[in-house]
């Protein structure tokens, strides 16, 4: 079935969170601030650990068999009345775990879940709050921003209860540096400074991959600055078992034919966990039984006019692709394919100019 197909069975079990691992063997996973790419308490805060130690539940979207999201039970006693628990059910999987977990150092899987907790309760986006406060924290140990900005929070690696207090002083600022916090990354490494290690893209916090130049030219050049516009890390894993390494135009060309492809997939509403299932055979085969002629080739064809109108709409709101910088940091941690070279980065950002006109 497609639950225990190999393209789906991850999903199924650890789910995403089953990344931790893998990414950490290979030296892709973003640590305090991308000062490492490797975490030593990876173990600690794994999908495998969070399922033996603290998974509740597993849930699905409608008719969906997969069941990928996993919740985490974290149970905890009451202060101040002997044998009073209240259960916490926390939602986890890679992405929150790489930002509020690996970037910031914190090891202890409690209080990562309790750190999600409030920044769903306050309803931050985890991946940016995580790359921000992983920011704020080099920023205070390399003399940026002092504790008079913070209004005397110490912005610490591993501490989690600090960040969980930050969470809330940027819904609620005390001071100019949490206002500006709360503008974004650009906004914040543009004042303060420690632009070099501001790891943003397209204004973006970073996703939780450095597996190579794939990585980042796909978060640089897709359409909504994600790295689920074209899954360029997936191409950067694939480059470990190739011979040569693809020329930079050559990999902005694949980069583009995945995000045109999954203008249709997100058109028919489409999971891309599922992208493995329904490929462009089986999407056309399934229009077909409902009524609906589209060949493979006319799939491609929208695939292409719908991503190059949703490009022409933001340079026509004053997007230039000119206007994008690629974070100092990136080039100076090495990764699973080796050191990223500016020129490398510089002849495909060239090359996805060349498409977007």
């Amino acid at each position: 079935t497609a639950v225990t197909s190999s393209v789906m069975k991850k999903y199924h079990d650890l789910g995403t969170a089953g990344n931790v691992l893998p990414l950490n063997e290979l030296g892709s996973l973003p640590t305090r601030n991308l000062q490492s790419a490797r975490f030593e308490s990876a173990g600690n805060i794994s999908g495998e650990a969070l399922a033996k130690n603290y998974l509740g539940r597993r849930l699905a979207c409608a008719h969906c068999p997969v069941g990928c999201i996993h919740i985490a039970a974290l149970r905890e006693p009451y202060a101040d009345e002997a044998f009073f628990y209240k259960t916490s059910m926390i939602s986890y999987d890679y992405e929150p775990i790489f930002s509020l977990g690996s970037m910031l150092g914190i090891s202890e899987p409690e209080g990562l879940l309790k750190l999600m907790e409030q920044v769903e309760i306050w309803g931050l986006d985890a991946m940016s709050t995580g790359v921000i406060f992983a920011w704020a924290t080099e920023a205070m140990n390399k003399g940026l921003i002092s504790d008079k900005d913070t209004v005397g929070l110490r912005f610490d690696w591993g501490n989690w209860r600090s960040y969980t207090e930050a969470v809330r002083m940027v819904v609620e600022p005390p001071s100019e540096f949490f206002r500006t916090l709360a503008r974004g990354l650009d906004h914040a490494s543009a004042k303060y400074g420690g632009r070099e290690f501001a790891l943003t893209f397209g204004g973006n916090e970073m996703a939780g991959y450095h597996t190579g130049p794939g990585t980042h030219i796909g978060a640089m050049v897709g359409a909504r600055h994600s790295h689920l516009d074209n899954a360029g890390y997936s191409l950067d894993q694939k480059a470990l078992t190739m011979t040569s390494k693809a020329e930079p135009e050559a990999l902005v060309q694949s980069l583009l034919e995945e995000e045109r492809w999954r203008q249709i997939l997100s058109s028919l509403v489409v999971c891309f966990f599922a992208r493995g299932i329904y490929t462009p055979e089986v999407v056309s085969g399934a229009l077909q039984v409902s009524g609906l002629q589209s060949s493979q080739g006319d799939l491609a064809r929208i695939g292409k006019e719908i991503l190059r109108e949703k490009n022409l709409f933001k340079i026509r709101e004053g997007f230039s692709i000119d206007s994008l910088h690629f974070p100092r940091r990136i080039f100076e941690m090495t990764t699973p394919v080796g050191d990223i070279q500016e020129e490398y980065l510089r002849r495909a950002m060239e090359e996805a100019k060349r498409e977007q006109q």
